[in-house]
């Protein structure tokens, strides 16, 4: 069985409350905190969680809707999720909507339903209808990276000018056409894709202040065969910026089945260091959207707003980095 919070007080020597503050983030001395942590790892504490939802009239538990488990990106987010919010004794309940908005509202309901405490987001539905459907839920919601609406929180990194800083680093190695490539553009009608559309932004302002720089943007799924059509047909020093790792991945893959070398060929850079680029060669150039520090971040701020009283809903930009590789 594992220590009480009790038997961590008495072995400490300090107070019930101070134990509490210290396995919870709260204001404790850093040695008293260290000790209580060292003792509570060593007794292998855990939380008695239906103790506290008595405590706090609370399921002590967030909802977390994923569009999919096969994209690293996705995968990343929920693992720290999941760790993030279990240091804070909160249980996750993570459900899938396969890429579907419909899917999406129903295990949202759902997850309402269940009274979860909270609610996280990587939101592919949008408009003023689904902003409404989240407040009526009167629930905390967060989204990740893609915005809905002033009115709920959003957590992300500054697109735009994360893609700025993408082109001019490409522009700076001497390229004299850039392919912006964001297959997800096809879905602008029907889908939620504002961080693609912020990309998409970023691109255009940095290329106005390159007119000799022959910029052209690929904007559907058939990015790999209009890529080896342009590649072909070169004019003049060409690189792809792809607004998202996988297809930058892709297009490496195709290039490397195709007999045709990165960066000799052609420039590469993506968009957001998923895992798997630490196996890959040449190692991609990309932007680190900071997914770990953004997952986090939304469940720090989702807690937040679950304690709060009155809480104001606000954009929270983190800081992104560009990691200049091996395939510019």
């Amino acid at each position: 069985m594992s220590i009480t919070v009790n038997q961590i007080a008495s072995q400490c020597g300090v107070s019930r409350t101070t134990v509490l503050r210290a396995l919870n983030g709260g204001s404790v001395r850093k040695e008293t905190r260290d000790r209580i942590l060292a003792v509570a790892e060593e007794n292998h504490y855990r939380p008695n969680l239906l103790a506290r939802s008595l405590n706090h009239g609370r399921t002590m538990s967030l909802g977390v809707v994923t569009i999919n488990v096969e994209n690293l990106f996705f995968v990343q987010s929920l693992n720290v999720i999941h760790k993030t919010a279990d240091r804070k004794g909160f249980f996750t309940s993570i459900v899938v909507c396969d890429e579907s908005r419909e899917m999406e509202q129903q295990l949202i309901q759902g997850l309402a339903d269940r009274q979860v405490d909270g609610i996280l987001i990587s939101p592919i539905s949008k408009g003023r209808e689904f902003e409404q459907f989240l407040l009526s839920l009167h629930i905390p919601v967060v989204c990740m990276g893609n915005q809905v609406a002033e009115s709920i929180t959003t957590v992300r990194v500054d697109e735009q000018k994360a893609a700025e800083d993408a082109f001019r680093l490409i522009a700076s190695k001497g390229y004299q056409r850039i392919i912006f490539v964001c297959p997800p553009l096809e879905l602008e009608k029907k889908e939620n894709i504002f961080s693609h559309k912020q990309r998409l932004k970023g691109v255009q302002k940095a290329s106005a202040g390159y007119p000799e720089i022959d910029t052209e943007i690929i904007g559907n799924g058939s990015y790999l065969e209009k890529a080896a059509e342009l590649i072909e047909k070169q004019k003049g020093k060409t690189a792809f910026l792809c607004s998202g790792d996988t297809y930058a991945l892709n297009l490496l893959r195709w290039a490397q089945q195709n007999g045709k070398s990165v960066p000799g060929d052609f420039g590469l850079m993506g968009f957001d260091d998923i895992s798997i680029l630490d196996y890959v060669t040449p190692k991609l150039t990309t932007v680190s959207t900071n997914l770990e520090g953004v997952a986090s971040s939304a469940v720090n701020e989702l807690i937040e707003q679950i304690d709060s009283e009155s809480y104001t809903p606000k954009t929270i930009l983190l800081n992104y980095k560009i990691l200049d590789r091996e395939t510019l």
